[in-house]
């Protein structure tokens, strides 16, 4: 329930309170006089009279008093019943010399103001509630402001301000916000800094990991392979050794397959040797071979130009979302599009997987990764999934932020 309606049911309930104790009170003023007017005609009936003795003019022109044997049920009263019985309750009618007093031009009378005085009430009431709706309007108007500001910031627009009000207590309350809205963007400042430092130490690590293992291990591998193979022309060795020889070479040669995988998956050197499409390319085919599903490339042709870390921050993202594909989408097909749209370059990461209606964007490091990457290439990544209909992760990277 809203505000508004909360208070108009309060004032309401205390209108109708005061109305019924007024009306009350008004009855029982109403009915004290009517009584106090009716014993002051019996006095004047008293000295009046018998109407038979009076001509029919000077008889119609006396108020509140009946000729008895023209006494009738209505005598053409405009007012309801149940009012007159308030007024006039338990007060039996009575004959002065052949006159009944008839208290109806007198209850009409009170009916009129009891009319008026609870129109006039009903006008005021109305004017009341009027005037409640347009303050609690102007009053929540801040209030809706301040609503919007907070689902901006809850959306990620930690710059949303709200202006100084009019009203102290609510100025006061824009100011915690501001203050608050400030102390979340340095927050999310640092933090999005500090994740960048980790994302940049990580690659930097993954570097030197897959440096130092091609350098050592590989050329451990590389001499014991070719050991393994010469074994195999020594005359003084015999079948049996030599078909151990021979096992060990594929041995080695299965270890280097995967080692080659290890290092690639470590740091892209197809990246540093052909640049950034035929990583990409690359990265295609080999997550096609471990993932056994189909990779759908579509690049168009002259990509822009990339720093070194803007390369490996799109490198890793599309990394990301493609293992994302293989470990949680049930799909059997992705498709990459990498498209220049006027100033921007648009990338695309479909599936066909079951999709969910509900993607939960900040759950999981892969993710949020994919999300810190985007911030550091400049662009916006969606997330858009759907039941039965798959996943689009597309990533929007403006021209003008690449080289920068």
């Amino acid at each position: 329930m809203t505000v508004y309606r909360k208070i108009a049911l309060i004032m309401l309930a205390v209108f109708v309170g005061i109305y019924l104790l007024g009306a009350t009170i008004y009855v029982q003023q109403a009915r004290h006089d009517v009584q106090r007017e009716m014993s002051g005609v019996a006095e004047l009936a008293s000295y009046l009279s018998h109407p038979q003795k009076l001509p029919a003019a000077a008889v119609a022109s006396v108020r509140h008093l009946q000729p008895a044997d023209e006494l009738s049920a209505d005598s053409g009263r405009k007012f309801p019943l149940w009012f007159f019985n308030a007024i006039n309750a338990d007060t039996p009618a009575i004959q002065v010399n052949g006159w009944v007093l008839d208290p109806a031009d007198e209850v009409e009378e009170v009916w009129e103001g009891f009319v008026l005085v609870s129109l006039a009430y009903g006008i005021g009431m109305l004017l009341c509630f009027l005037a409640l709706f347009l303050t609690v309007r102007q009053s929540l108007r801040p209030l809706v402001g301040l609503s919007r500001a907070m689902n901006a910031v809850a959306d990620g627009c930690m710059k949303t301000r709200l202006p100084r009000q009019s009203v102290q207590e609510l100025d006061t309350l824009a100011q915690r916000f501001n203050e608050m809205a400030e102390a979340l963007e340095t927050e999310q400042k640092t933090v999005s800094r500090l994740l960048n430092e980790l994302l940049e130490l990580q690659d930097r690590e993954r570097e030197h990991i897959a440096r130092v293992l091609h350098d050592d291990l590989g050329q451990y591998l590389t001499g014991i392979r070719a050991q393994a193979r010469s074994l195999l022309y020594d005359p003084d060795l015999s079948e049996r050794q030599k078909r151990q020889a021979c096992e060990l070479a594929e041995h080695c040669e299965t270890v280097q397959k995967h080692f080659r995988l290890l290092l690639q998956d470590l740091h892209p050197l197809a990246m540093e040797q052909l640049g950034l499409s035929s990583a990409i390319r690359y990265l295609a085919d080999q997550w096609q071979q471990l993932s056994g599903l189909d990779c759908r490339l579509a690049v168009d042709d002259g990509l822009p130009e990339f720093t070194g870390e803007q390369q490996t921050h799109l490198y890793r993202f599309l990394q990301e979302a493609l293992n994302n594909v293989s470990r949680h989408a049930n799909a059997s097909c992705a498709t990459l599009v990498f498209v220049r749209n006027g100033g921007e370059l648009n990338i695309e990461v479909r599936d066909d997987g079951v999709g969910q209606d509900a993607f939960r964007e900040n759950v999981g490091l892969g993710v949020r990764s994919m999300r810190e990457r985007a911030r550091c290439l400049g662009g916006d990544v969606e997330f858009l999934s759907r039941v039965g209909d798959g996943t689009l992760v597309r990533l929007a990277i403006p021209l003008t932020n690449l080289l920068s």
